[in-house]
């Protein structure tokens, strides 16, 4: 199983191939997108300063001192769709990439895909997260398009991604989330964006509790308050808002207890979510997740290696709640 960790720069090769990165991905947004689209427009789900690469020489930089390493490294293209004016820019950009050496790209638009092929550009395509595979029929559906690896939906539990692989055709390789930035709702089927300020998601709402004819009684109102508080906990827990632990880890969306069940179902790849953190949140998400690794590489039973992550981590009343957990189904 490899580590497909998030990267900005090529000054963080070094770091990340030296503790256990085993893929890298990345985002790019040349300077003919910032002219045209300034930063309204994000041509990836990452805004385009901190999260991105910003020149074709940064991104060949970055792939050149990967292969000292033999780390492919995968380009994030995927936005939910392009207007045509923007396509022109995508392909010519998956052209050059594909020539300085990427080894896959990371795609959710179904007509991105067609568009690549039709181009003749013949680089591995990823289905990323936002093409929202749900099920065996979308998953032979994008693999007819040409895509050779699946990264599944941060909101599927283990049993459904189970029954996902277990009835895919063959030919197929699966990834998923294991550490960061998880989100309270479907983001294959969101429109939203981050670039001014917060997501409306991750803001506290004003509301009224109304019944279909009035307003609801003092104990229902209460009732659903209580419910809706422990909800804006749950959203602000998974959305990495809170603080670090006792270690200095940063808390937020995490899947490492799920690690041995993962690769029993057939998952090949687990990622590293944060292409904008700081570079020592990106070391330390990739020691957490190598340090559970190791562990069941040296024999431990699933559930040695889940306690052995949930001590890591060293939060156990965010274990305890599952507020964390990307996978609350997880034997650990």
């Amino acid at each position: 199983m490899k580590i497909a960790c998030p990267i900005s720069s090529a000054d963080e090769v070094e770091m990340l191939a030296e503790n256990g990165a085993g893929e890298f991905y990345c985002g790019l947004t040349p300077p003919e997108w910032l002219e045209r689209y300034n930063v309204a427009i994000w041509l990836n789900r990452r805004s385009p300063k901190g999260a991105n690469l910003l020149s074709y020489d940064a991104l060949g930089a970055l792939v050149d001192n990967a292969q000292r390493y033999s780390i492919p490294v995968s380009l994030t293209l995927n936005a939910h769709h392009y207007t045509e004016e923007q396509l022109t820019l995508v392909l010519e950009l998956a052209r050059r990439a594909s020539g300085l050496g990427v080894a896959a790209l990371i795609v959710a638009d179904p007509a991105l895909m067609l568009a690549l092929r039709e181009a003749g550009i013949e680089t591995p395509l990823h289905l990323s997260s936002l093409g929202a595979c749900f099920s065996a029929e979308a998953a032979g559906f994008y693999q007819e398009l040409g895509a050779s690896r699946v990264i599944l939906p941060r909101d599927l539990g283990l049993a459904e991604m189970a029954r996902l692989v277990a009835s895919a055709g063959s030919g197929i390789e699966w990834e998923a989330f294991v550490l960061n930035d998880g989100c309270p709702y479907t983001e294959g089927f969101c429109l939203t964006t981050h670039s001014v300020g917060d997501a409306f998601c991750h803001r506290e709402q004003a509301y009224t509790f109304h019944s279909a004819s009035s307003r609801l009684a003092d104990v229902e109102s209460g009732q659903l308050e209580e419910q809706y508080r422990d909800y804006r906990d749950w959203v602000w827990h998974v959305g990495g808002g809170c603080t670090v632990s006792h270690r200095g880890l940063q808390n937020g969306a995490c899947g490492l207890c799920a690690i041995a069940e993962l690769a029993d179902l057939g998952v090949t790849a687990i990622k590293i979510s944060g292409r904008q953190a700081p570079a020592v949140r990106k070391l330390m998400s990739l020691k957490l997740v190598r340090a559970v690794i190791d562990k069941l590489r040296a024999g431990a039973p699933p559930e040695e290696a889940a306690a052995f992550a949930r001590a890591l981590r060293d939060t156990p009343d965010l274990c305890d709640s599952s507020y964390m957990c990307y996978y609350r189904d997880a034997a650990g």
